[in-house]
Formats: structure tokens, sequence, C-alpha cells
């Protein structure tokens, strides 16, 4: 679905100018795809909002020009963490922490974001007595289902001024994970960090890059809360204009993510904006895939349906995107899979369908499994073969449709 619209924007990142028009349109994406419904009637009627997908020809950067905020509660939920390959995700996000680190024997660090506080739990078990102190920061932290560990805090609020005057001790290290990709304005979100909390201090930031996600043609991952997926140019470019130093962006997560590590100088004052990066040319690809993806999908699923039951493994927001787009009325997904007992029984928001356990998957006779994150394939199929389920496990994504 394409718009011919030219409404011009300013880039979010780079601030370069960016005309014509989106290169993919949807008129009505959950707002939330990690809020599992309890039927699938209210999954249906999910509230929803509009995609208006455009790309940077400076940074590479895609943002969503329609996007009108989310409404996070204390009913989102999203862990990762009974994943080994996302736990020795952790590990690495940890060592990588401690190496920049490296300089100081021990540290304090303040998580925006944290969620239940499970990575600053992960941290502080890793690094052991490295880790003076560890404070997080989330308005949907929900205190009465935590267990956190000593030196670990998290407060029901965000990293405000208010936040900031009840933070413990020094900041040595402010880390945003996974949040940057959720925030319509990231230099203003960036630059608040050095307005709260008094510098010196180094930022660490997680953000899937749109480059893997373009070039392993993953439209399910432009979900409506993902409203500014970056490129590696783009996250340097928004830290630079907010005021960071001795940048460094590198790859993790089987290069999925970008890892960066900026330092925020004493002081407040905002650094002049640089000059837009080079010109990167990426803008057809994210059209090229948006033409293909749901055709290429239907006909590989009608295919596989040939063979027996099929089932996708995956129930966050990748998996839950992949559903409405490619199979929105439940036609050719026999089950939706997912490891975690919390979303084991609920429905999928915009299609419905309803998420069982992978113990379903076996009982049904599923002959070909299709894992919505690729980075997991090995671990599905590993888990497969130990629940005895003789399946043909491939990957969701359209990398011919990414490169047109």
């Amino acid at each position: 679905m394409t718009d011919r619209s030219g409404a011009g924007a300013p880039c979010p990142c780079c601030a370069a100018r960016i005309d014509g028009p989106p290169a993919f349109v949807h008129p009505a994406i959950p707002r939330l795809l990690n809020v599992l419904a309890a039927s699938e009637a209210e999954a249906r009627q999910a509230p929803a909002g509009r995609l208006e997908l455009v790309e940077c020809p400076a940074c590479g950067m895609v943002f969503n020009r329609a996007f009108a905020g989310v409404p996070y509660g204390q009913d989102y939920f999203l862990d990762a963490t009974r994943s080994p390959r996302y736990r020795r995700h952790l590990d690495d996000v940890s060592d990588r922490i401690a190496a920049r680190l490296a300089p100081r024997d021990r540290f304090s660090l303040v998580d925006v974001g944290a969620g239940q506080g499970l990575f600053l739990a992960h941290l502080v078990e890793r690094l052991g007595d490295r880790v003076i102190r560890a404070q997080g920061f989330d308005p949907a932290f929900r205190a009465a289902e935590a267990t956190l560990p000593a030196r670990v805090a998290v407060r029901a609020a965000p990293l405000d001024a208010a936040g900031a005057a009840a933070l413990e001790g020094s900041v040595d290290v402010v880390a945003a994970r996974h949040v940057f990709e959720h925030i319509p304005d990231p230099v203003r979100f960036l630059a608040s960090f050095r307005e709260h909390v008094p510098g010196p201090f180094e930022l660490v930031l997680e953000t899937p890059d749109v480059d893997h996600t373009l070039a392993r043609g993953l439209l399910h991952d432009f979900c409506y809360e993902h409203c500014a997926m970056a490129t590696d140019a783009a996250v340097a470019a928004a830290l630079r204009r907010a005021g960071y130093q001795r940048i460094r962006v590198e790859r993790a997560f089987d290069d999925e993510y970008l890892l960066a590590f900026a330092t925020a100088p004493p002081g407040t004052e905002r650094a002049a904006a640089p000059a837009p990066p080079t010109p990167r040319g990426a803008a057809p690809r994210l059209a090229a895939l948006a033409a293909r993806f749901a055709p290429r999908h239907r006909e590989r699923l009608r295919q596989a349906r040939a063979r027996g039951p099929v089932a996708l493994w995956g129930a966050a927001g990748k998996g839950a995107l992949f559903a409405l787009l490619v199979d929105p009325e439940r036609t050719l997904l026999d089950l939706v899979v997912d490891i975690h007992p919390r979303k084991q029984g609920g429905f999928l928001p915009g299609a419905g369908h309803r998420v069982v356990a992978p113990e379903a998957a076996r009982d049904a006779g599923v002959r070909t499994v299709l894992v919505a994150n690729p980075t997991y394939a090995g671990e599905v199929a590993t888990m497969c073969a130990s629940l005895g389920l003789r399946a043909e496990v491939q990957c969701a994504g359209d990398p011919a449709g990414a490169a047109g």
C-alpha cells in the first residue's frame, strides 16, 4: 500500500530534509504489539495507528511521520531473557560496558527504560562488585512482580528532573536499551540525559539496526511503536547533535542491534549541529520490500501448508506484526508459538491468532516452523529437536524482496 503525497519533514536524527511520498503506508497497525488480548474479539479491536514510513536519503533513518504516541502502561510486557541466545547477548553487552569503563575499578549505572530491571540484574550478576549501584527508571515498572538483587533498584517513573533528584550517589554510566526507536525526537531524548544527570558520564545506547532489518527483508520489524529505526550513521548524527563526544557505534546480537558508546562532557551546552551525512541512497530498499513482502510470504505459507500444519514461532512484536501483514484472516498459520508462559493463551493484537506453548506444535504434527526473528533460528531448531517435533525450520523475511 503506498501514498503519493509529498509532504516534507526534517530527519529526526540528522535534520536533513525528506521530501516525496512514503516508502510504505499501512492504515491500521496495533499501537502496542506487546500487549496480548484476552480474546480474539478484543485482539482484533486493539487500538491502532497509521504507518507512513519515510527514509532519510542522508543518514538512512526510517521513521513514521504519522506517529502520534503510544499509551504505554502496566500491561506492556516484553521479556526475552528465557532465551539462552538472548542471555548470551546480555553477557556480551555487560562485557562491552565493562571494557569501556576499563580504567575504573568500580562504577554506578542508570538504566532508562529499565522494564522489570532484568538487564540491571543480569549486569550485576555478570560483573559482580564492579557495579557499585544500578538504578532504573521505567513508568511501566511493576514493583509487585519484581524480584531484584541487592544494589539494584527501579522506580516506576521517567528519568526527568524529579527522577534525577532521587538518584543515589554519582552516576558513571547512563544506559538506554531499546528506547531510542520508540522516541519521535531522539536528539531531544539524548540531550535530556545531559540536562538531568551531572556529567561527565558514559552513555550506552542499544537500538535495532535498520540496515540489518532491510537486508534481511524483515518488514514485520517496522511496527507502530518503532517510530525511529536508525542506521549507524543516524545514531552517530543524533549523538553529535545532542552534544556527546567520543562516539563509537558497534554491532551486536548477530548484527541485529546497534550498540553505541559516547561520552557526555561536563556542562549542558548543546553542540552545534554537524553537516548532514553523505547521502546513502537507501530509499528504494523499503519500497521494494513493502511491495513484495506479503504476496511472497502468503505463497510460501500456502506451499508449506500443502505438506502439513504450519506454526509461526515468536509472539513478540515481530511475530504479531508478521501475522497481521501476512495472515490477517487467520487462514495460513495453524499455530503461533511462544516459549513464555505469560503469553500462552493470549491473542495477538491485530489479527487475533491465539498463542500456544511449543508442545502444542508437536501435538498438532506441525511440519513447518517459521521463525519470526531469524536471530533465534538455531535456538528454535534445537528446541524442536528436543521436543521431538520433526518440522522444517524456516526464517521469516524476504532478502530477495529487499534487494529489489
